[in-house]
């Protein structure tokens, strides 16, 4: 299921407790900083940077952690259409 909105990459200082009234979809510590992931809408009302926008696929599939073949299914399927 693919969502309407356009998200994006935010790296920010601080902690998440600074930033977690944006709702981010993911956050991501790193030694850049806090990447969240939210959407566009979010981040340019927050004056946040960004590069690029994505789009959030949801698989809407129960599947275990170590099932193989998920992935490259996914991804065959996506490249078929053109996506990368």
């Amino acid at each position: 299921k693919l969502v309407e909105a356009e998200f994006v990459f935010c790296t920010v200082s601080g902690q998440l407790a600074d930033y977690v009234q944006l709702n981010p979809v993911a956050t991501f510590a790193e030694s850049e900083g806090l990447t969240l992931v939210v959407e566009k809408s979010v981040a340019e009302k927050a004056a946040l940077s960004f590069d690029g926008t994505y789009s959030q696929i949801t698989l809407t599939v129960h599947s275990s952690l170590e099932a193989v073949g998920l992935t490259a299914a996914v991804a065959s399927k996506l490249a078929s259409k053109g996506i990368s």
